[in-house]
């Protein structure tokens, strides 16, 4: 946790389909305030025609981070990568932009010389092998068709492989792990796994209790949190993705005052 520690200031970039109309990531198919259908249907706007991955690099190193995460894969489950695991949805088959996007951006960031952060959602709400769908809908019930739900735990197991071997990441920082307990998810097992590629590398809170720091989100802690390591995630408006109306950026000033 070295480096971590003295890291102070990192860029977390909440990128995906959800930016093509402005809604709230996953949550608003999850939510029903649009059905999954039309939710999917982004990935026919998703272009990526304005991506400068180096100039973003640029940005965050002239910024005074010294370490960035970017989604790979949120609730949505549309993986940004090339992903080969089964039944996987990717911005290089199904979206209007036929890219793989986080391979030229954990080429840039690594070329500045930023410690490498990926997101990655254990909840994959599009997977037929996922048990959960909406907040009011299930696909099956785990004690009913335990093999599916195994098979969703294979399913992402690969892909997080996947992202060990091509991006060689320090930080893993995963979201979602409500839904299931530690060893429905497979954790230890899950932590062992990347600690095969890589032995030092940090996790967040959210592998349900296999993790080496805490995590916070939007509300600044009113006295520290008990982890001895934690990071506060703070959007730089109100909302995680990119919505348009949403106008209520914050000052540079508050920036500061919050950092300090």
């Amino acid at each position: 946790m070295d480096w971590f520690e003295d890291a102070k200031l990192g860029i977390f970039i909440h990128w995906g389909i959800y930016s093509v109309d402005g809604i709230s990531e996953s949550w608003s198919f999850f939510n029903n305030y649009i059905n999954h259908d039309n939710y999917i249907k982004q990935l026919n706007g998703f272009t990526a025609k304005d991506y400068r991955p180096k100039e973003w690099a640029k940005l965050i190193k002239e910024a005074g981070a010294k370490y960035t995460v970017i989604t790979t894969k949120h609730h949505d489950g549309i993986s940004m990568w090339n992903t080969k695991a089964d039944k996987a949805i990717t911005t290089l088959q199904d979206a209007a932009a036929k890219q793989d996007v986080i391979t030229p951006f954990v080429k840039a960031i690594q070329e500045e010389g930023l410690h490498t952060g990926l997101y990655y959602s254990l909840p994959d709400w599009s997977h037929p092998y996922y048990d959960v769908f909406t907040r009011n809908r299930k696909r099956y019930e785990l004690k009913s068709e335990p093999s599916r739900w195994d098979n969703y735990v294979k399913y992402y197991q690969k892909q997080l492989t996947e992202l060990s071997e091509q991006y060689k990441p320090e930080l893993l920082w995963f979201d979602g792990d409500w839904e299931h307990s530690a060893e429905e998810w497979k954790a230890k097992e899950t932590l062992n796994l990347l600690r095969k590629y890589n032995p030092n590398i940090i996790i967040n809170s959210r592998l349900n209790h296999h993790g080496d720091y805490d995590t916070p989100e939007q509300g600044i802690p009113v006295t520290r949190p008990e982890a001895k390591f934690w990071e506060l995630c703070y959007t730089m408006n109100d909302s995680w993705g990119y919505q348009p109306f949403d106008k209520k950026y914050k000052s540079p000033n508050m920036i500061i005052r919050t950092l300090v």
